[in-house]
């Protein structure tokens, strides 16, 4: 028996492709990459399109927590990717409609990029805190003397990937989540973001989220993957079925995960973050059997080979 996670065959895609209804891909990595993600990889632009043509619903889901909901449709349309503005969804939208939902009407403290508090601020909230921070003078004095600049509004500390991110705004972070009432949201928890070609690689939000998580001795409450706020928000605007839902993604502990705990098809593909040998190692260790794919493609192009090799095999058999 071939070794999980297997290599997908002509007739395991056919066969899933004809039991489910919607589809759900990453962005980075599995429909582009490269520095400025402008780069779309080969034929996963014509992929999507053939699915498309399947009937099958379309939704983009990424933890990317800078960029906002219009960015990425904007990004789609100007690369050829036609998906609908309402099936894409990004971790600052998700962490946007959180608020929304629960009724939030307090100001939220943003550790994270513009276009995370540009998100938030469409639902009608105000956010504090974005760019550079810097607290006067002898830290120390400043907590003892209430001059941190803390705003008694605020009532949620959002976070995401910052680039300004200092000690001072750790600290100010921490003080507002002394008060149990106060919100410790996350837009997602990724460690790193892959440079392609190198041995680098940038540390991402996670790594900011860790640090305020020990400083206040608090966890956040995550919005992306492979949380299931996403799950939970397609179920009930879109009437999803994980059983009948296959998802595409490029990283083991977070696409691959979100996607066996939602209950959902999924499939790793190899352009992106994690390799065949990481999950090949996954049955290894107890602790990570959720994030084993049954099935991996070098990319999501593959599958228009697989499935014209199925149209070209019956046009050869009818012929001899």
């Amino acid at each position: 028996m071939e070794t999980l996670p297997m290599s997908m065959d002509r007739d395991s895609l056919i066969q899933l492709l004809s039991e489910i209804d919607t589809v759900l891909l990453d962005c980075d990595g599995v429909l582009w990459q490269g520095a400025q993600g402008m780069d779309v990889i080969p034929r996963s632009r014509e992929a999507l399109e053939r699915l498309k043509q399947m009937g099958k619903r379309i939704f983009l889901i990424t933890n990317n927590s800078t960029k906002t909901q219009d960015h990425y449709f904007a990004k789609c349309r100007q690369l050829g990717f036609n998906v609908e503005k309402d099936h894409i969804l990004s971790s600052p939208y998700i962490a946007a409609q959180y608020l929304k939902e629960i009724g939030f009407s307090k100001k939220a403290y943003i550790v994270g990029s513009p276009g995370l508090a540009e998100e938030i601020q469409k639902v009608g909230i105000t956010t504090v805190g974005t760019g550079p921070e810097t607290i006067e003078g002898p830290l120390y004095n400043a907590v003892v003397e209430g001059k941190l600049g803390l705003d008694p509004g605020v009532g949620a500390v959002v976070v995401g990937f910052d680039r300004d991110f200092n000690y001072d705004k750790l600290l100010r972070a921490t003080c507002y989540l002394k008060d149990p009432e106060c919100l410790f949201i996350a837009t997602n928890t990724d460690e790193k973001y892959i440079v392609q070609g190198t041995n680098y690689h940038l540390p991402a939000a996670g790594v900011i989220v860790s640090a305020i998580e020990a400083a206040s001795e608090r966890p956040a409450r995550v919005m992306g993957k492979p949380s299931l706020n996403i799950f939970h928000m397609l179920q009930a605007r879109f009437n999803l079925q994980p059983e009948k839902t296959l998802l595409f993604g490029d990283t083991l502990h977070t696409d691959i995960l979100f996607g066996n705990e939602s209950g959902m098809w999924s499939i790793l593909v190899l352009s992106g973050v994690s390799t065949l040998m990481e999950a090949r190692e996954l049955p290894q260790n107890p602790q990570k059997q959720k994030q084993l794919p049954l099935f991996y493609l070098q990319s999501l192009g593959d599958i228009l080979t697989l499935m014209d090799e199925q149209v070209n095999g019956g046009v050869n058999e009818q012929q001899n």
